[in-house]
């Protein structure tokens, strides 16, 4: 569809709005296809809806296959004005995430028949229903892989002046055969920095004291959430206070209670919990301290091999050339599918690739925060050193291609 075809539609979908007098709708449309350019689907295309995901209290998701890509549709669960603008709105809080990041469900298409929003499918279901399943098999080092990912997508979301304020195992989604975290619904998140915020927001288990009992309350709240859940991973238990409704609220908010003492656990993950769901916002640590030290315990576990799918691979080259802006002379050839040396050389490319971005990211902050100029070199010159490590693999990519 060219940009005039586009630009026509538009119009007329904003001129229809203002015609049967629905203002909001208008004005909702108007920032997502007009202002901020997120790609549609046309109200004559039909979609092919495959199988239920999921539902809340506003919305439906779906399975769909779209333009052969299997993708989740969420849309109203009834047909009313304010469960429609619910669903848009949560497409306006996608959108202002102007950024791509692995963690981060990505808006990819309006569909402009439902005024639904259609994001990224995460194939392997949600942590809450992985972890309630029989098979728990799953190991110290996973928790530490997604309590990264999840400390990760946080920090960035706070970078973005955005706080969640609904972190719970539900809303956090698995993909890459369970390799990756991905947190999802985003239609309680708001601004940070408001001199006013709604109390009592999110989900009881997870709601920090302080969006209980007041309307003054910043990102640590999201602090708090992860804590939650870290323990709820690490104890693969998911009622830390039993089966008792929102009662036990006022015993967090006013005895602080807190889920119990973990036997056999590693003192250093018991002092990020134990700080991180503080009853004082300001004593919490930041989410990009607790990234930080849950990397640090990472790099010093032996390193499994990464095995990188399709997916993985393009998200990582997209956030090489988009998000931090990377020569595109470092992408990796495609390796030869009969040939396992040139995947090996391949994948160890991308590994590269990713180190490179983390850095980067560590970059980004110690420029924002101005941080002390050794520090910065440090960084920089591990930077380049990795930079080259790419090129050299690139080379031997070429010239196994060329045997």
């Amino acid at each position: 569809m060219d940009t005039s075809e586009t630009d026509r539609t538009i119009a007329e979908l904003l001129e229809k709005a203002e015609k049967d007098r629905d203002f909001t709708l208008k004005e909702k449309l108007k920032i997502l296809l007009a202002d901020r350019k997120i790609p549609y689907i046309p109200i004559t295309t039909k979609i092919e809806s495959l199988c239920p995901l999921g539902n809340g209290v506003f919305g439906v998701v779906e399975l769909i296959n779209y333009q052969k890509k299997l993708y989740a549709h969420k849309r109203a669960r009834q047909k009313t004005r304010e469960q429609r603008n619910s669903i848009l709105d949560e497409g306006i809080k996608l959108s202002d995430i102007n950024q791509r990041h692995p963690n981060i469900q990505r808006l990819n298409f309006i569909n402009l028949h439902t005024n639904g929003i259609v994001i990224d499918y995460c194939s392997n279901g949600s942590l809450d229903a992985f972890v309630r399943g029989t098979n728990l098999d799953y190991t110290l080092v996973n928790v530490l892989h997604w309590g990264y990912q999840l400390a990760d997508a946080l920090s960035f979301l706070h970078s973005n002046n955005i706080i969640h304020r609904d972190v719970k195992m539900q809303n956090i989604l698995l993909k890459d055969n369970y390799q990756t975290l991905v947190l999802t619904d985003y239609g309680t998140a708001t601004q940070l920095g408001k001199s006013w915020m709604t109390d009592n927001v999110g989900t009881p288990i997870t709601m920090a004291p302080e969006v209980f009992a007041y309307n003054q309350y910043a990102e640590q709240c999201d602090t708090y959430s992860w804590s939650i859940v870290f323990w709820q991973l690490i104890t693969k238990q998911l009622l830390p206070y039993g089966n008792n409704g929102k009662g036990f609220l006022i015993s967090v908010v006013r005895d602080k209670l807190r889920p119990d003492r973990i036997n056999h656990c590693p003192e250093l993950f018991l002092a990020l919990m134990y700080r991180a769901w503080h009853s004082d916002p300001n004593e919490r640590p930041k989410l990009s301290f607790i990234k930080k030290v849950l990397r640090l315990i990472l790099n010093e576990l032996p390193q499994s091999k990464q095995n990188y799918t399709d997916e993985m691979a393009n998200d990582i080259q997209y956030r090489w050339l988009h998000t931090y802006k990377l020569l595109k002379k470092y992408l990796p050839h495609k390796p030869r599918p009969d040939d396992q040396k040139s995947i090996n050389l391949y994948e160890e490319h991308l590994a590269a690739m990713e180190r490179i971005i983390k850095i980067q990211q560590d970059l980004s902050e110690l420029q924002e925060r101005k941080g002390k100029i050794d520090d910065y070199e440090q960084v920089l010159n591990a930077n380049q050193q990795l930079e080259e490590t790419i090129n050299e693999l690139r080379s031997k990519i070429v010239d196994a291609k060329g045997k």
